[in-house]
């Protein structure tokens, strides 16, 4: 895009036209021949230097709102067959509209495929809770974090779930629940089991990237224009306040900046007048200059909005903006932030380097990578091989696996492991 070998995807915006994990790659760009030509010369160049080649015939174009007729040229010099939405990438059905509860059916398949090679009826209520919180739990994690389910959806994977716990098969009767599915998903602190809520957990995981779209411009996917229910804009407006600095980031119309209120909240008949493209793009800033936040006003005014108008200049008239930056706050955490994983073991990291000596650090930093990663393997197993969790299993793997490094060559790897491990 920068060197204009591609046409650019939006005439406003940056945005990324390309997605590549591992050897899944998806290409973004208009259905033109120019376009379908550097795509192809892009791709050769690729294979020439990887010792590559490209295989057109596995490969496929999808048309995004537009016809065969106009993209025929495109998809003839790509020479790839043309498959209709939805398609799946990386496990997520693509589409242009909210996948529907037969597009996420494999979801559920694939967690009622789970149970039979359980043997469940040997197993006790303790050893089926396990299961059902680590594995079956984990299976739609991958999806609920992109997608918006249906609720037919999220109902069939807790019926699975429900029905393996109390009987041990994928479904089952009212009769043979011993407590509400509601209170069992409750944390342990609080009464439950400890079991995933998954229609709150897509709640928590899709408000996470509204959260990261305003608060980290460094993401690849920054700027694009994301879709979210109502419910999860809902959710993030109480949940979120703004600390205004100078008004930069803030937007005048939706954020919760005067005085931990937002406009709509203050004067909800006069921001009902405001064209939605406004609410969106207005800073407080912006807004606050020349008073220009008056302009956005369309409509009829009648007395009920003159009055909130009114009341509106008085909150903010006397607004002072300053250099530092605005702030988003998050209300339920201390720390004004969501929690975050990646922050306490990034903490943990670099307080555990400090304290290790130098001749030490580098086999700290091996078995550091060498141990999520075999108890990531371990958990993959788990969910799509059907092999039974274990703790002892997974330590042999982790022993055997740190005597191999340490026979390779892996630097100070022995130095750091107990010596009751084979690996010296």
């Amino acid at each position: 895009m920068d060197m204009a070998v591609l046409q650019q995807l939006h005439p406003r915006r940056t945005l990324p036209s390309i997605s590549l994990y591992a050897d899944d790659v998806i290409i973004f760009c208009h259905p033109s021949a120019n376009d379908s030509m550097a795509i192809k010369k892009i791709l050769s160049l690729f294979g020439h230097a990887f010792g590559l080649r490209i295989n057109y015939a596995k490969s496929s174009a999808t048309l995004i709102r537009c016809d065969q007729e106009t993209a025929a040229p495109a998809t003839q010099l790509l020479g790839c067959p043309i498959v209709q939405f939805p398609f799946s990438y990386l496990g997520i059905p693509l589409t242009i509209r909210r996948p529907t509860a037969a597009q996420l059916q494999p979801i559920v398949d694939s967690m009622a495929n789970k149970l039979p090679t359980w043997k469940s009826r040997l197993m006790q209520k303790p050893g089926r809770l396990a299961l059902v919180k680590s594995v079956l739990g984990a299976i739609p994690i991958h999806q609920l974090l992109v997608l918006a389910l249906v609720k037919k959806t999220i109902k069939l994977m807790e019926k699975i779930g429900r029905g393996f716990l109390w009987e041990g098969r994928s479904t089952t009767n009212g009769g043979s629940c011993h407590v509400n599915w509601r209170r069992v998903c409750r944390p342990i602190p609080h009464g439950g089991l400890g079991i995933q809520d998954l229609h709150r957990t897509s709640l928590a995981l899709r408000t996470r990237w509204q959260w990261l779209s305003r608060t980290d411009n460094n993401r690849a996917w920054s700027g694009l224009d994301l879709q979210f229910t109502t419910e999860e804009t809902d959710f993030f407006f109480v949940s979120t306040s703004m600390t205004i600095g100078n008004g930069q980031t803030a937007k005048f119309w939706e954020d919760r900046w005067i005085g931990g209120r937002a406009v709509r909240e203050i004067a909800p008949d006069l921001y009902a007048c405001i064209p939605k493209r406004r609410r969106k793009t207005r800073t407080v800033a912006d807004g606050l200059a020349g008073n220009h936040w008056a302009q956005d006003i369309h409509g009829i005014i009648g007395i009920n909005e003159l009055g909130q108008y009114l009341r509106l200049w008085q909150l903010i008239e006397h607004t002072q903006l300053t250099t530092g930056d605005d702030s988003l706050i998050w209300k339920w955490h201390n720390s004004g932030k969501p929690p975050q994983d990646d922050a306490s073991l990034n903490e943990w990291w670099i307080v555990a380097r400090q304290h290790t000596p130098k001749p030490m650090r580098k086999g700290l930093a091996t078995i550091t990578l060498m141990v999520p990663w075999m108890i990531w393997k371990h958990r993959n197993s788990c969910v799509f091989d059907g092999q039974q969790p274990s703790i002892r299993s997974l330590c042999a793997t982790i022993k055997d696996k740190a005597a191999a490094w340490a026979t390779a060559g892996a630097k100070g790897l022995r130095d750091v492991l107990p010596t009751t491990w084979d690996v010296h």
